[in-house]
């Protein structure tokens, strides 16, 4: 796929160049006139922004699909997770065994607290 960039043909090796560093939730539609990348975020499960078709029925259904392969997979994983991190807590080091029970607690919703409370009085004398 070859662009125009300003009278110039531009090289297969010119957009690796401009792609290396893009965030991958970017989206990759060019423009007509100057050829460069849009700089708008692409929508949920698309390569591509609401301006560029991302709000075609067909491609809302399309990304639907892919939403809900994604949460399949991550359910799919999650047991075999949690195996491990059962298989760790009879580790023999005590700071696997203490990250694997912290981590277990966490995401079981048996957080530490974040906030400390504190209950005290300052007085200040101003010689003035």
């Amino acid at each position: 796929m070859f662009r125009f960039k300003r009278g110039n043909l531009m090289k297969p090796t010119d957009l690796m160049e401009q792609n290396e560093n893009r965030h991958a939730r970017l989206c990759r539609a060019h423009s007509k006139r100057s050829g460069k990348l849009c700089e708008r975020w692409a929508i949920k499960g698309q390569s591509v922004c609401a301006t560029h078709g991302g709000k075609a029925p067909q491609a809302l259904a399309k990304a639907q699909v892919v939403i809900e392969r994604a949460d399949m997979k991550i359910r799919g994983l999650a047991i075999p997770a949690v195996d491990a991190i059962e298989r760790l807590l009879q580790a023999e080091s005590e700071a696997v065994i203490l990250a694997a029970a912290k981590d277990i607690l966490d995401r079981g919703g048996l957080k530490a607290a974040h906030q400390i409370e504190v209950d005290t009085e300052i007085t200040v004398i101003r010689p003035w």
